[in-house]
């Protein structure tokens, strides 16, 4: 890599750090803005609950709180559970938790991800033929009907009516029953990318170079390998960071019907108990893929395209 490249990755990190800094502070506001506190058992007195908001150090200055957390974080301490796991390390439950829903959201987009480039491929090949249409409907239907609904379909069709998958999520059988949960939450990745991978595959296919490649006597598997497919992928990358990010993040609905204890689930149950802890660290994690993941696609742009990288700089 030539040092344009290692200024323009520079550049982005640092971006990408000021980002996080910010949303962190914003994330910390906002949890000090909830009504309630973690401790909100009826049968503590005032005195009772002072107590223990002093042995936690909540009621010191927010400003004051906001410091500390910062200092403990950069050392990998997100504090521990106020209510919902009392006392447990935080860091635990959400790595625990992250696991699991990052694992779903991986194999979801490389399923999708195969499905949908093939159909996109296809589709453009066939372009107003049966293939057209067939890759059309796929992708309103992925993109029309939430990923709950699929999981909700699946549960019954193949879970309650056939009886060949489980149900319900177990950490003894993962393969087996993340089957269902994987394949609803791959419907929107496998219409979103389908939908990018024709467009983009019909776009260049039109293109004056083709035809100079074309005319000079290339194949037509060549063409598509070489030429067509790699100019093709980068609104596909574009939109994959993100679907990976959303698929963690919206499966709180799908993580309860198959009974997933997944950071999804962990989320909601800390909003309830209003743990502060979990919901700053939960929320910051999301905050941190969804970032982490636009700085690889900034940087994938610059190593398939430079000049991309030339105009972001520039």
């Amino acid at each position: 890599m030539d040092k344009s490249m290692f200024r323009y990755i520079g550049r982005r990190i640092l971006i990408s750090v000021m980002t996080l800094f910010i949303i962190l502070t914003v994330l910390f506001v906002m949890v000090k803005c909830l009504p309630g506190t973690p401790f909100n058992d009826e049968k503590l007195s005032e005195g009772q609950r002072a107590i223990i908001m002093a042995k936690y150090g909540l009621d010191k200055p927010v400003l004051v709180q906001y410091v500390t957390y910062i200092k403990n974080m950069v050392t990998g301490d997100f504090g521990i559970s106020y209510a919902l796991y009392k006392d447990l390390p935080v860091s635990m439950l959400v790595i625990d938790a992250a696991k699991i829903s990052f694992l779903l959201g991986i194999a979801a987009v490389i399923l999708g991800s195969i499905i949908g480039i093939i159909l996109g491929i296809v589709a453009a090949l066939h372009q107003n033929h049966f293939w057209d249409t067939f890759a059309t409907v796929i992708s309103v239907l992925g993109v029309a009907i939430p990923s709950f609904v699929f999981a909700l379909l699946l549960v019954i069709f193949l879970g309650v009516d056939l009886q060949i998958l489980p149900t319900t999520y177990s950490s003894e059988h993962r393969l087996m029953t993340s089957i269902i949960p994987v394949l609803a939450l791959s419907m929107s990745v496998i219409a979103n990318v389908a939908r990018f991978t024709r467009t983009e595959m019909i776009s260049v296919l039109n293109s004056e170079y083709i035809e100079l490649v074309k005319a000079k006597g290339l194949s037509r598997g060549k063409i598509i390998r070489s030429h067509c497919l790699r100019n093709s992928l980068i609104p596909v990358i574009t939109i994959l960071g993100p679907i990976l990010v959303n698929l963690m993040t919206g499966t709180m609905v799908v993580e309860q019907i198959c009974g997933i204890p997944g950071l999804g689930k962990l989320l909601i149950n800390s909003i309830r108990a209003n743990d502060y802890n979990i919901i700053l660290a939960c929320s910051f994690l999301y905050s941190l893929m969804y970032v982490v993941m636009m700085l690889i696609i900034d940087i994938s742009y610059g190593i398939i395209d430079p000049r991309i990288r030339l105009a972001k700089e520039e």
